[in-house]
């Protein structure tokens, strides 16, 4: 009688358990998007980027209409219904034409207009590409094809201005390899939160440490994708003093920051031919003055950089913010801008889905931000696989190296289990993973020519600050 009250406990423990699990992972997937997923995603894109072509979709697919042949990225956007099980589970749309197929993921409980990111090789005139959805569906609509010509993109010099190091492999490194470009480099990505702890005690040395070894990355990769080293530099301001600097830029340079600060303890790689030798001070006019000197020196006709309104990070959005002033000065400003998000303010999660899919639109709702258009840049299975390697490169990106010691094999082991287990204490799905985020079949871009900033430049006087 007693073993029968036992398995009965046991089993209504393991209930409780599984219930318990599906509470919490539950919880943790609803705060993946910090907005209501159930309601239509929606841009405003400047008339004049895109040409519209009238198209019907099926519940199976669509014929697509004749095309201009000249074009390179299209949306179709798409009013998606949620199944039952796309609560739980990834919903996604897979299109496929010929050999070709793309898969794209939008969030759990998704419902409302979505947009599809298309390219040339997928859709032709008078193709029939097959749709099916995963966890969602679609009734047949009339909708319209957003079709976008970016020629500029493969003409001349691309000028990548990265936030802090990896920034530009993780938005940019496939466009960046294929073309002419330079590498620029903001801040030293040096900060303190425990990851160098084991071998270095002191907090300044961890400091410096992981300052040191992300700006040599910085420096480094991108001689991955083919760019020279002297086409790539680091300014060595310090991680997170941006906004800071931004703040104070009124009160004078003595008074903006103090010399521990000092951007010259990293400023590295080819100073003396992209930046004129220059040494530079803590102060929000130093900045801008780098930019400057760059983009005289490198005269770029494209240039990427983060997007002040989607981008979260203080770092990335003043980045570009000193980018606008110093685009300004620069006697001839021609340059097209691609920007990109690596933190969206409305979901630390996106891109969603797993690695080796599309990156799609980002989630948007505010008709006021005006866009100027956008460029998706495929990457095929042998640019994704050089990506994973330049990321994997980064040491903020994989795990912190163990202290050379002469430990007992069985005490190594046991801190490399303890590793794990905070691993997978602080991330045990890799949700937040740039491997997952980052390696993508393309990457995306807002494209602002210089008639479309005004909207960019009249923000960075506004709301930019307290995003």
């Amino acid at each position: 009688m007693r073993s029968h009250w036992v398995k009965i406990g046991v089993a209504a423990l393991g209930i409780a358990c599984v219930l318990l699990a599906a509470f919490l992972e539950s919880k943790r997937r609803s705060g993946l998007y910090w907005y209501e997923v159930q309601q239509d995603y929606s841009y405003s894109i400047s008339p004049e980027s895109a040409s519209k072509v009238p198209l019907e979709v099926t519940p199976t697919g669509f014929t697509v209409p004749p095309l201009d042949e000249n074009w390179d990225t299209a949306l179709l956007p798409v009013n998606v219904v949620l199944k039952r099980a796309g609560r739980w589970f990834e919903p996604s749309v897979e299109l496929r034409a010929g050999n070709r197929r793309s898969i794209q993921y939008f969030e759990r409980g998704v419902q409302g207009r979505r947009f599809l990111v298309l390219h040339p090789g997928l859709i032709e005139s008078g193709r029939v590409v097959t749709m099916s959805g995963s966890h969602l569906q679609w009734q047949e609509q009339h909708t319209e094809l957003f079709l976008f010509s970016n020629p500029e993109v493969s003409r001349g010099r691309l000028l990548v201005i990265a936030p802090h190091p990896d920034d530009a492999e993780i938005a940019a490194f496939g466009l960046y390899s294929h073309h002419d470009s330079y590498v620029a480099t903001v801040s030293a990505g040096n900060y303190v939160d425990g990851r160098y702890a084991h071998l270095e005690p002191a907090r300044a040395a961890q400091d410096q440490l992981r300052g040191r070894a992300r700006v040599w990355d910085s420096l480094v990769v991108p001689t991955w994708g083919g760019v020279a080293p002297e086409r790539i530099v680091n300014f060595g301001y310090w991680n997170g003093s941006l906004e800071g600097l931004f703040e104070r830029r009124e009160e004078g340079e003595a008074a903006q920051s103090g010399p521990e600060q000092d951007p010259n303890l990293y400023r590295s790689g080819a100073v003396a031919e992209l930046l004129g030798g220059r040494t530079a001070r803590p102060s929000w006019s130093s900045l801008v003055d780098d930019l400057q000197v760059l983009l005289e020196t490198v005269q770029p006709n494209v240039i990427v950089a983060p997007h002040p309104a989607l981008d979260a990070a203080p770092d990335h959005r003043f980045t570009t913010v000193a980018l606008l002033e110093a685009l300004k000065r620069v006697s001839k400003d021609e340059a097209i801008l691609l920007l990109y998000t690596n933190h969206h303010v409305l979901s630390e999660y996106y891109p969603f889905g797993p690695a080796d899919t599309a990156m799609t639109m980002p989630p948007w709702f505010d008709e006021a931000e005006q866009f100027g258009g956008v460029f998706s840049y495929e990457l095929d299975a042998h640019d994704r696989q050089d990506k994973l390697f330049a990321l994997e490169a980064m040491h903020d990106l994989r795990a912190a190296p163990r202290a050379i010691t002469g430990d007992d094999p069985f005490v190594r082991f046991a801190g490399q289990l303890m590793s794990a287990l905070g691993d997978l204490r602080s991330n045990p799905f890799d949700t937040y993973s740039y491997y997952r985020r980052a390696v993508r079949t393309n990457e995306l871009f807002f494209v602002y020519r210089p008639s479309d900033r005004s909207g960019l430049e009249h923000r960075t006087e506004t709301d930019f600050r307290y995003r």
